[in-house]
């Protein structure tokens, strides 16, 4: 493979998108208008969204059920024989009964269990699932979303207990990955990417009134994150950006 070889400078690209939530779906539509995207996938919970283009192909699937995600690629194959472009953007921080800890005695065992589920061990899941049908000799990348508070150079605050440690397994996760696919998978460019604050369910309740951070659109963030793969080489597989194209310390 070319040295520089990246997905988006291909002529025709197959994509899956893991998700169907802000940022999820302002990738779509963000790809949807590029001519060069022929099928694209997403992989959704629920109903399926409406994006309204005869490329989009929805496939339902659970996150936190592993035959699922084994169905869901085994229903891609059947349409594309290849895909040079999957990305993870599902992801936790808090829920119906569960919030981000602020301290030690918040802490509770399957909260901590969940959210390591949808955020660290989907990744290796989608990987297994999807191997194959990344494995050709044309280049691919395989992005997942992360955040900064994973890091654990960047942790100067503490709390967030769950979401930082889980985070944090999926970055070890994707660069422990990113070394084994250097010798299996040489086409594919793997990456972690911190998609910066997002006005979206997820950031909602932590976005108040005289917020000090940029807080982005998910077509802001969509495009910017576009953007960062496609200037991405095979050299720097198993890297760690923010949505900005800033490297991010372990």
């Amino acid at each position: 493979m070319n040295p520089g070889a990246n997905p988006m400078e291909l002529d025709a690209i197959n994509v899956v998108i893991v998700g169907a939530g802000a940022i999820g779906s302002a990738l779509v539509s963000e790809l949807l208008k590029r001519p060069q995207v022929g099928t694209l996938f997403v992989l959704h919970r629920g109903t399926a969204p409406d994006f309204a283009d005869p490329r989009v192909h929805c496939i339902n699937f659970d996150a936190l059920d592993p035959a699922t995600i084994t169905s869901s690629a085994s229903a891609v194959g059947q349409s594309s024989e290849r895909i040079h472009l999957l990305i993870n953007t599902v992801g936790m921080l808090h829920g119906p009964d569960q919030a981000p800890e602020k301290r030690l005695g918040d802490i509770d065992a399957a909260k901590l269990q969940r959210s390591m589920a949808l955020n660290a061990t989907l990744l290796p899941l989608l990987a297994q699932a999807f191997s194959n049908l990344l494995r050709h000799k044309e280049p691919a990348l395989l992005a997942s979303l992360s955040a900064r508070v994973g890091s654990l150079e960047d942790n100067k605050l503490g709390g967030w207990y769950s979401y930082r440690a889980s985070k944090a397994a999926h970055n070890m996760l994707l660069l422990t990955l990113a070394r084994e696919w250097r010798v299996s998978h040489r086409n594919v460019i793997l990456l972690a990417l911190h998609p910066g604050t997002v006005k979206s369910r997820l950031s909602q309740p932590f976005v108040k009134a005289g917020y000090k951070n940029r807080v982005l659109s998910p077509a802001e963030s969509a495009t910017a994150l576009l953007e960062v793969m496609a200037r991405r080489t095979p050299g720097e597989s198993g890297s760690f950006f923010d949505w900005r194209g800033e490297p991010i310390p372990w």
